[in-house]
């Protein structure tokens, strides 16, 4: 097993079908709390996924990476505080933090001009901000709406306006970046921050406490898995 950024790295591409599920629990129970390994395959492993669902409800993160067509590469994580009740705001809460840390390390790579790092740790943030937004404007958002009867007002309607905004900046850090061009990286950077900083705060404050108020555990933890699984 590699090891990169002192992340554990399980490539099971070239493992015979039969053994890969009985290595990667072995690895995951390996695992001391906190820690993570990033899982490499040649497919989309969600039937690995529901079975971490099922076998290890609570104990686990799962971030996906990169997904296809060549290699699907995902992060598991075995949680500090392991809960099968989390909330909304803790499970956001922690994607928000994770890809805060690959933003850092991004713009590390940048400023020490390893381009081929920064590609793919830019190519990473965008790939998990952009899931991000999907989860909540796809599970989040209508089941906030269902409950609260706000559809063309309140919170969702404010998040959805801003998350246009933040496409438009990951593209164009994006574009920067492939050009190796540092100061329009920072230039976008440096926009693109003042705005997640603002909306991360309004999400955190507000329309994620309000969702877990208003949502039973078990719609709680259905949201979760289902965030977990798109």
């Amino acid at each position: 097993m590699e090891k990169t950024m002192n992340v554990k790295i399980l490539d099971v591409r070239d493992i015979a079908p039969r053994e890969r599920h009985p290595m990667i629990f072995d690895t995951f129970k390996g695992l001391e709390p906190g820690e993570s390994f990033i899982l490499i395959n040649d497919h989309a492993p969600k039937p690995l996924l529901y079975q971490f669902q099922n076998e290890h409800d609570g104990e686990f993160d799962w971030w996906p990476l990169e997904e296809g067509p060549e290699a699907w590469r995902v992060e598991i994580a075995r949680r500090t505080e392991p809960d099968p009740d989390r909330t909304v705001t803790e499970y956001l809460q922690t994607d928000h933090r994770r890809l805060d840390g690959i933003l850092n390390r991004f713009q590390g790579s940048v400023k020490e001009g390893r381009w081929e790092d920064a590609s793919r740790e830019f190519r990473e943030f965008n790939h998990g901000l952009r899931r991000h937004i999907r989860i909540e404007e796809s599970i989040l958002f209508p089941a906030f709406e269902e409950k609260t009867g706000m559809h063309d007002s309140g919170p969702t309607f404010v998040m959805r306006m801003e998350h246009k905004e933040i496409h438009e900046l990951l593209d164009s850090i994006l574009g920067s970046a492939d050009a190796r061009d540092e100061a329009g990286v920072d230039e976008g950077v440096y926009a693109f921050t003042n705005v997640l900083a603002n909306h991360n705060m309004k999400e955190e404050n507000i329309l994620y406490p309000e969702s877990d108020a208003f949502l039973s555990n078990a719609e709680r933890a259905q949201v979760v898995k289902r965030a977990q699984a798109l």
